[in-house]
């Protein structure tokens, strides 16, 4: 009331110019006071979530009458948040959500945005087949994460049995095992773009694209917890039409797609961006569906393992009818 009665004093002054900057500033303000907390959480800041920064750039979630809170929550960290209720939706590997499954958690994957990966497997020069991976070690993040899990799964798809013709090195995020792989402490380590670019620049090797082998990608899905879905279906269905923008953009709108890359990344090296936009574009979907075949690979990779994962039924935890509505919406 006293920030209204000070505004009205100043009417007095100036009538026409101060009742229409009052007006639109009320406007403005109940715009604001509309939109719906729906906080999304995102665990990487490149590669497959390059379409995040689209969302932030084009105010994609605005548009569907949601706050535009999008968090960075690396590690198993993002799924505890999303438990918690910190969170409304996260969007990360399949990994920490199915042992959340696996414990009791409700998790419900609603979409994904990738059909492949996009990453490569990257070696020293002296490498020069797949056949002289052997005896090597090959960088991961940790044992038991997404990185192992991804490695091991190219590992077995090019014919290499990890850690008996390569052992995995726990290293650490991308940057650690990228500078371990410059000292030699390692001979090979996949890596998502741009440092796809960084790494044959720097002389190493790109042995495999992923993009390129058979197995299924599930490494940008997208999930909430089961209550969500029920209850605050009409956010869940917004942040998803935004999602299914943001790829259209980030697929048709080159110049658009690098200024938002630019920003999001921290990254002014044109032709690195380039190389993100492209390889990324090339495995994003039309339409962010869960990738059924992407999660199982994951689960049965966990059940060696883990007998709690091994028992759960993928199709139990997936939700289509979100992205279901979208295809109907968009003739697809």
């Amino acid at each position: 009331m006293a920030l209204i009665s000070k505004r009205l004093r100043h009417v007095t002054k100036k009538p026409f110019a101060n009742v229409f900057t009052f007006v639109v500033y009320l406007i403005f303000a109940n715009r604001a006071a509309a939109l719906t907390d729906f906080p999304i959480g995102y665990s990487s800041r490149g590669g497959p979530s390059a379409f995040v920064s689209l969302i932030e750039q084009e105010r994609l979630l605005e548009e569907q009458g949601i706050k535009p809170t999008l968090v960075y929550i690396g590690g198993p960290q993002i799924s505890q948040a999303l438990v918690a209720g910190d969170i409304q939706m996260a969007l990360l590997g399949p990994v920490t959500p199915l042992r959340a499954a696996a414990k009791g958690a409700e998790v419900r994957f609603v979409g994904g945005v990738t059909e492949h990966e996009g990453a490569s497997l990257v070696v020293d020069s002296k490498i020069t087949s797949i056949a002289g991976l052997k005896g090597t070690r090959l960088a991961i993040d940790r044992l038991g994460d997404t990185s192992d899990f991804r490695a091991r799964k190219v590992l077995e798809a090019i014919g290499i049995q990890p850690q008996k013709d390569v052992f995995l090195l726990q290293i650490g995020g991308q940057g650690a095992r990228f500078a371990a792989l410059k000292s030699g402490q390692v001979q090979s380590m996949i890596v998502d773009p741009p440092l796809t670019l960084v790494a044959r620049k720097a002389g190493f090797r790109e042995l495999v694209k992923l993009s390129q082998l058979a197995f299924p990608s599930a490494t940008a899905s997208i999930v909430v917890m089961k209550a969500t879905g029920d209850r605050r279906g009409q956010e869940v269905y917004g942040a998803l039409r935004a999602i299914t923008k943001a790829l259209r953009i980030y697929k048709t709108d080159k110049e658009t797609a690098v200024r938002a890359l630019s920003v999001f990344m921290r990254l002014q090296d044109r032709e690195a961006l380039e190389e993100t936009w492209r390889v990324v574009g090339e495995v994003y979907r039309d339409i962010p569906t869960p990738s059924f075949a992407g999660i199982t690979v994951v689960r049965d990779f966990l059940g060696q393992t883990e007998p709690d994962v091994a028992k759960l039924d993928v199709e139990k935890l997936i939700d289509n009818r979100f992205t279901d509505r979208l295809k109907k919406e968009q003739g697809k």
